[in-house]
């Protein structure tokens, strides 16, 4: 089993030495890919359920993304905290401190994910309730929902096993984990949707099998992989305390920031139903554009995650130059591929759309919130981006604070007091409110990016000053 291990996953990457700029992304493409097949779960979920059972089994599920992404965000959130702390210490060549926030981390994420999803599964009709579900989607909505919490464990488990592997260089390792998953999921799919006609049932207990896979594979990299920089001990499972305090001290941040960024899409989602109440083409519409955005996302998000685990490593490394490399050659590649986001949004939204819906109803409906998203995700990269820099240099709470301000209290209040007049309540407007807080939590980023920066290399510089006497 290791010796298979290592071939397979034997690249890792050194973050603290070497050509910053082409190995940001090639550590960046496997998250990217990983995040790739994430999505096309779901995509294959909806495509599965619309073409095997009805639309009607589609908008159910659909109609619970906002509030799974929201619960997704908020534990990766967390998990960020892991590889910071990890990475930091793999960096500073410090193996002890490595393995306690590998061990703590692991056992952490059982622990949360049996908790959280125990608390899902008795409350998910609450929750649907609270989002405004509508009544012919509620009974299949509240079925996957239910389904999906008892898989949550499993995903608890590969978020974290994920960030502990990207910490020591290894971005491959979880990306083949899900691609073999990914493959499963679409077999059970097919099989439980097509074949047994299970319906929304079968699709999310195919997504919770695949979960499942995937959680045990990076499990067993961490295990069996020969060139670990820590590795893997069952009988050293347990909750070293201060290793705990200082993951939590970034992750919680980091998750209480997805927590506030994702928590308005829930209001946007019920907003939407306000519009044109009934109007399953309006929804499948905005369901469409939402899921082509996540591919946007996994692009510019797998920048940001990389850029924030090489910032950690050089910090750790104290290697004040490699910091300012990893900054700009992390925005140079995100400004790439914004561009090329723009261009496909500008292009090709016919034919993107299409791959989801195919009325001209549904297909305009997605092109507003496509262009509104498409031509200004630069400003969403540069908010996500800076906030990694800033996490990276274990400043986790100050974007927590900017996107709580801009991306959850501005947006509530415009939802509540701008988007019911007359002239504003339409699909346009009410997406219009994602690049306008955008750019107000970007500036708030790069104002604390003036303020930070500086504190962490003169503290850095302080530190190597004071070394050659200790």
């Amino acid at each position: 089993m290791s010796n298979i291990l290592h071939r397979i996953f034997h690249r890792d990457t050194d973050m603290t030495t070497g050509n910053i700029f082409s190995k940001i992304i090639l550590f960046a493409l496997p998250i990217m890919f990983t995040q790739v097949v994430q999505l096309l779960y779901v995509t294959v979920d909806l495509a599965s359920v619309h073409y095997g059972d009805s639309a009607e089994s589609m908008g159910a599920i659909a109609s619970n993304s906002a509030l799974i992404n929201l619960i997704v965000v908020v534990f990766a959130g967390v998990s960020l905290g892991s590889n910071v702390i990890l990475s930091e210490a793999k960096g500073a060549g410090n193996k002890e401190k490595a393995e306690k926030v590998l061990h703590t981390s692991l056992l952490f994420s059982v622990i949360t994910g049996f908790f959280v999803g125990i608390i899902g599964f008795f409350f998910s009709d609450n929750l649907l309730e609270l989002m405004g579900t509508e009544e012919h989607y509620f009974e299949k909505a509240a079925l996957y929902l239910k389904i999906y919490f008892c898989g949550l464990p499993f995903l608890m488990v590969y978020n974290y096993s994920a960030q502990l592997l990207r910490a020591q260089g290894d971005s491959r390792g979880p990306f083949i984990a899900l691609l073999i998953s990914g493959i499963i999921n679409v077999a059970f799919d097919l099989l439980f949707v097509f074949a047994f006609h299970m319906g929304v049932a079968g699709v999310a207990l195919a997504t919770i099998i695949a979960e499942g896979i995937s959680a045990v594979i990076c499990v067993l990299i961490l295990k069996f992989k020969k060139d670990n920089y820590v590795t893997l001990y069952f009988k050293k499972l347990r909750i070293h305390y201060e290793a705990l305090l200082e993951i939590l001290k970034i992750g919680l941040p980091a998750g209480l920031q997805g927590f506030f960024f994702s928590l308005p899409n829930v209001f946007i989602q019920a907003s939407l139903y306000t519009i044109d109440p009934g109007n399953v083409n309006l929804e499948n519409g905005a369901t469409a554009s939402s899921n082509i955005e996540g591919y946007f996302y996994a692009c510019c998000d797998a920048v940001a995650v990389s850029t924030m685990t090489f910032i950690a490593a050089n910090v750790g490394a104290k290697k004040t130059e490699n910091i300012k490399k990893c900054i700009i050659c992390g925005a140079i590649w995100g400004a790439i591929f914004c561009g090329v986001i723009a261009l496909a949004t500008g292009l090709l939204y016919r034919p993107l759309l299409s791959l989801f819906v195919t009325n001209e109803e549904s297909i305009e409906a997605g092109k507003s919130r496509l262009f509104l998203m498409g031509f200004f995700y630069f400003f969403d990269f540069t908010m996500a981006f800076t906030a990694g820099v800033l996490r990276g240099m274990k400043r986790s709470l100050y974007p927590m604070l900017t996107t709580l301000i801009a991306c959850t209290v501005l947006r509530i209040v415009l939802i509540l007091t701008v988007f019911p007049i007359e002239y504003f309540h339409t699909v346009f407007w009410l997406y219009a409110l994602f690049p306008i807080t955008w750019v107000i939590a970007t500036i708030s980023n790069i104002i604390g990016l003036f303020i930070f920066l500086p504190k962490t290399l003169r503290k850095i510089n302080s530190e190597l000053e004071l070394a050659p006497a200790s």
